[in-house]
């Protein structure tokens, strides 16, 4: 839980239509300013494009006594083929394939079945806490990983860890200008509702047998992924005056993976279609950039440089995650 970032898009221009006063939130921002007013959110569209991406593979969160990671992926990728999700990209931490066969023979499964590969460092570190040039460092050292496991050349994709992406705007401006040199494109994240933030308990609930523990994890993440994701299309609208082709931010967890099919179809029942990430990131909006040294997802950092204000919105239940099955 390093940062509690919400969900968002990117502004470009703002309705004329109503306002209303929203609840700020307190995100890491720069130079603030008084909050400008923006138009109340419209009806949400109809049929919202989304892309799935997994962070931290082949070790995202806890492993169960009973699981390994080789199991997580196989079952991960499987629910992906079954719902023609395939290319769906996994961003990896090189760092956890050291002296691990089950790590290793993981990504071989995630790649073995159609899927793909990106860059998340070699060892997650936060840009926030290192110079541009360690950064760089990290991530090109991942490159050997990525070369070794991955089946086509496709993997010049890069997701911040913490999606961090600089304390200065110096720092934020350096390391994109050399993954821009490298090839690189950044896989910048629209959705996001703290999937991995449910895999501790899950663990907890599944080695003390607490079906009930069990039962009431499964309803608040789904609970938790509704709210974030109407809020999230809520805030592109504020910050960029429409709704955009969005990037969902998922883990390869136990408890995610166990909770995907539920969770595809509540996308579709929101009415979510599906699409890869290269398609989605060719929207006009990927390609802008704030302007200012503040992280989080593509729509926070707008609205954190344009000093507009976030929705309300019902918090996660931090704690009752914490304290169940202890």
């Amino acid at each position: 839980m390093r940062h509690r970032w919400l969900v968002v898009g990117i502004a470009l221009s703002l309705s004329p239509a109503g306002v209303r006063v929203a609840q700020a939130r307190s995100p890491h921002t720069t130079n603030a300013q008084p909050a400008q007013l923006q138009p109340t959110p419209l009806p949400l569209k109809r049929h919202p494009v989304v892309a799935l991406t997994f962070d931290d593979l082949p070790a995202g969160g806890g492993l169960p006594t009973s699981d390994t990671r080789t199991g997580i992926a196989g079952r991960l990728a499987a629910v992906l083929n079954a719902n023609h999700l395939k290319g769906t990209y996994g961003f990896v931490i090189g760092s956890d394939l050291d002296d691990d066969p089950d790590a290793q023979q993981a990504l071989r499964i995630w790649t073995g079945a159609g899927m793909n590969l990106g860059d998340h460092t070699w060892s997650h570190p936060s840009l926030d806490s290192e110079s541009a040039a360690a950064y760089e460092h990290e991530i090109a050292l991942d490159e050997s990983v990525l070369r070794h496991y991955s089946r086509k050349d496709n993997w010049h994709w890069f997701r911040y860890p913490y999606l961090e992406e600089g304390d200065t705007l110096e720092k934020r401006n350096e390391v994109h200008g050399w993954l821009r040199a490298h090839g690189y494109r950044i896989a910048e994240v629209t959705l996001n509702f703290q999937d991995d933030d449910w895999s501790d308990p899950y663990d907890r609930c599944l080695a003390s047998h607490d079906a009930a523990g069990i039962s009431w994890l499964t309803q608040s993440y789904l609970e938790n992924a509704v709210e974030f994701i109407r809020l999230g299309r809520e805030e592109e609208q504020i910050a960029f005056g429409h709704e955009v082709p969005n990037v969902l931010l998922l883990h390869a967890t136990a408890f995610t993976t166990l909770m995907l099919p539920r969770l595809l179809e509540l996308l579709r029942q929101e009415g979510f279609r599906f699409a890869p990430l290269s398609k989605v990131e060719r929207n006009r909006a990927y390609s802008l950039d704030p302007g200012a040294a503040t992280d989080g997802p593509l729509t926070n950092q707008f609205l954190n440089a344009r000093h507009l204000k976030y929705p309300q919105f019902t918090a996660e239940p931090v704690s009752k995650l914490n304290s169940i099955c202890r």
